[in-house]
């Protein structure tokens, strides 16, 4: 007799693994942001009424105030664990997306936004690494990356053409509210998951003195180039396609399209970065790259042109992204006991740098407002990857 797993028994015998839960919940929350997250910069840029500097002084206030909140992160996760910081940083997310729904009628709002998001953060962003570290194979961290970008990006291939469509026909509440419901749905899979409790006893003094050794500089060098590159791409190209008056759907369809070239060439690329290339070498083409991406991106002047760059920017993207995720958590990995000590650090000095630097950014944008000044930053910055890649006489 032939025995058949109906779909409600598959999923039931799928979610029982607690890496299947954390993963569903991550990829049914990418879905959710995935949405709203090229559109999100755009509606406060127009918030702000045009306002390029305004619009990265919101955004830079979110990442200073996380980074200064990014140690309590890694004392919840000791009293509660990663997976209920997970489960509670979904409400603080969707306090702030209603937040930004009802913005234009309460300007208060506004600062409760920025605190709302930057305490979702605050207890999102430490849990999921640490939860990825315990969740990867060691050998094939590289693979695993591949997985995570492919478990992180899949859902949201479709999710800004979903999102420019219910803009174009709906407006913006109706995507607000389409965002909230499926964010409530990505906490489904964490009420299902065990906890697991992480150790954390560093204080503000310690993590400055282990960010200011010199030893570390290299490899704080290179997080604050990813994490300055990803800001611009985040929050500053949706308003350059903003700007050059390209239609919702038409910048949604050119997400899309550049998330579902970049994807196929994810989890290949994680495997060469295990075994057949070199991956210093592999990070340092990427990086090269990805800066012609950002020169190219630059000289953009209509929908057919950003579409060709984007595409081009998230395959070399990727080609850096890879290698340098694949260091980051072979990193983490060799800290053992101490690996969510090294993940605070990282957030601290990543979101405080991103704080300063758009905040410099607002200055520039008073006296020169072209948002694609960014981009030429951004290629510069697109070598800093490559000191991820030196070997460093890393101390702890």
């Amino acid at each position: 007799m032939l025995f058949r797993l109906s779909p409600i028994h598959f999923l039931y015998y799928f979610l029982k693994r607690e890496a299947s839960q954390f993963f569903t919940s991550i990829a049914i929350r990418s879905l959710a942001l995935g949405m709203i997250l090229i559109y999100e910069p755009i509606y406060l840029y127009s918030y702000f009424n045009n306002s390029l500097s305004f619009t990265v002084l919101f955004f830079g206030v979110i990442h200073g105030l996380y980074g200064i909140l990014a140690v309590y992160g890694g004392k919840l996760m000791d009293k509660f664990g990663s997976n209920h910081c997970i489960l509670f940083s979904h409400f603080f997310f969707f306090c702030y997306y209603l937040s930004l729904f009802f913005l234009y009628s309460y300007f208060l709002l506004l600062p409760l936004a920025i605190i709302l998001k930057a305490i979702g953060m605050m207890l999102f962003w430490p849990a999921f690494h640490t939860d990825f570290v315990r969740f990867s194979e060691k050998d094939y961290q590289g693979r695993q990356v591949g997985k995570m970008n492919i478990v992180w990006s899949a859902p949201t291939i479709l999710s800004p053409v979903i999102g420019g469509g219910i803009l174009n026909f709906a407006g913006y509440p109706a995507l607000f509210i389409t965002v909230l419901v499926v964010l409530l749905a990505s906490s489904i899979p964490m009420f299902l998951s065990k906890e697991t409790h992480i150790v954390y006893s560093d204080s503000y003094q310690k993590v400055w003195k282990r960010i200011l050794k010199k030893e570390n500089r290299k490899t704080s060098l290179a997080f604050i180039a990813d994490s300055l590159e990803i800001g611009i791409n985040y929050y500053l190209w949706p308003i350059f396609l903003f700007v050059l008056a390209i239609g919702y759907a038409t910048m949604g369809g050119i997400t899309t399209f550049a998330l579902g070239a970049a994807a196929l060439f994810t989890l290949y690329m994680g495997r060469m970065s295990d075994t057949i290339i070199n991956r210093v070498w592999f990070l340092n083409i990427g990086s090269i790259l990805t800066s012609v991406s950002w020169i190219i991106k630059y000289f953009v002047v209509n929908p057919f042109d950003a579409f060709l760059a984007q595409t081009l920017y998230r395959i070399c993207r990727i080609s850096a992204s890879i290698p340098f995720q694949t260091f980051f958590y072979d990193k983490i990995s060799l800290k053992g006991k101490e690996a969510d000590e090294f993940i605070v650090y990282r957030e601290i000095l990543t979101n405080l740098s991103r704080f300063f630097f758009f905040l410099i950014l607002a200055g520039i944008f008073l006296f020169f407002p072209k948002v694609n000044i960014a981009f030429i930053i951004a290629a510069v910055l697109s070598f800093g990857f490559m000191l991820m890649g030196i070997p460093p006489k890393f101390k702890w």
